[in-house]
């Protein structure tokens, strides 16, 4: 047994929350074992599993010679999962792996010699995504660039457009900026959007042209459950979008405030069109500094958002989406 509370410093410290995740932890510990660079540590944070999935972890690490701890989080969801790795966690360097992902054997190996050689505060690969019906997409679709990616570039690209995110797979960085950035936000989704956006307008990056992280998205996703529920998707990043037009990173950069207030006054347009209560839902504080866009809120344009059918019927929306 090999109990990472008695080895030396690590290089790299993963960290992956576990949450009835018996069905991949054989597999996913085999290929740590292949990893061709091995100087890390595993952390797993079993997050209220209901399964079988502590046995599993104790039983199939026990026949390998990795360093590991396997740590307990009582709080649900995976934002408190991976701080209590973060806070555990002895590596310069963490990177973030759920057990359902897969990782390329050389990635640990390449990520570690950028990150040395050009002295950046994280590095990213390129992502495959696959879907349960067979379809696969390649991440970045656009804006970066290989070589170095300096501050705010990556945080105003992933800003602007959630979807372009690589997924936590994909970044590995080092553990003094993730501590300094204060980890992931606890709340039930967009923690790992929350944490890579304030960290691509903070710190320079590295990016290569390597498919190394490849990302399952399948039904029992948070993800997918998300969008599963009415307006579910909206709802989740109208939060993630509150809790970032309040973060003092984000607010010190003029262009990321901008692209926000654009998102807001859309997201609440949208939810106003299915019924929700607008008093309501500006009645945050994490809102103070949000002005409501004159063109979609206003009496007319509001009183139509009620009663056709699609947003896109609505005039006054048709013009403020071409205004940039």
């Amino acid at each position: 047994m090999n109990e990472c509370a008695k080895c030396m410093m690590k290089k790299i410290s993963i960290i992956s929350p576990v949450y009835n995740g018996a069905t991949f932890l054989p597999s996913f510990i085999k290929k740590l074992v292949e990893f061709t660079f091995q100087d890390f540590e595993i952390i797993f944070v079993d997050n209220n599993s209901s399964d079988d999935s502590v046995q599993i972890l104790q039983t199939e690490l026990s026949k390998t010679k990795l360093d590991y701890k396997i740590l307990y989080e009582s709080n649900q969801g995976s934002g408190y999962a991976r701080n209590n790795g973060i806070k555990n966690a002895i590596g310069k360097y963490i990177t973030f792996i759920d057990c359902d992902d897969h990782i390329h054997p050389q990635k640990l190996k390449e990520d570690v010699r950028i990150m040395e050689e050009f002295d950046v505060d994280y590095v990213l690969c390129r992502t495959q995504r696959t879907y349960t019906d067979g379809r696969t997409l390649m991440q970045p679709l656009e804006g970066l660039e290989v070589g170095m990616i300096d501050p705010p570039k990556a945080g105003l690209i992933w800003l602007s457009n959630f979807f372009f995110l690589q997924g936590p797979g994909a970044i590995l960085a080092k553990r003094e900026v993730i501590n300094f950035l204060g980890g992931f936000h606890t709340s039930k989704t967009g923690q790992d959007a929350f944490l890579y956006i304030r960290l691509g307008l903070y710190s320079k990056g590295y990016y290569y042209d390597k498919v190394y992280n490849f990302y399952l998205r399948h039904a029992a996703s948070t993800i997918s459950k998300r969008n599963k529920e009415k307006d579910g998707i909206v709802l989740s990043y109208f939060n993630l979008r509150k809790n970032l037009f309040s973060d003092d990173i984000v607010n010190d950069n003029s262009k990321a405030m901008n692209i926000l207030k654009r998102q807001l006054n859309g997201d609440l347009f949208r939810l106003h069109s299915s019924g929700y209560s607008l008093s309501e839902l500006t009645n945050d504080s994490r809102l103070e500094k949000l002005e409501l866009n004159v063109i979609l809120f206003n009496k007319f344009s509001l009183f139509l958002n009620k009663i056709v059918p699609n947003i896109k019927y609505n005039p006054f929306y048709r013009i403020w989406l071409r205004i940039k």
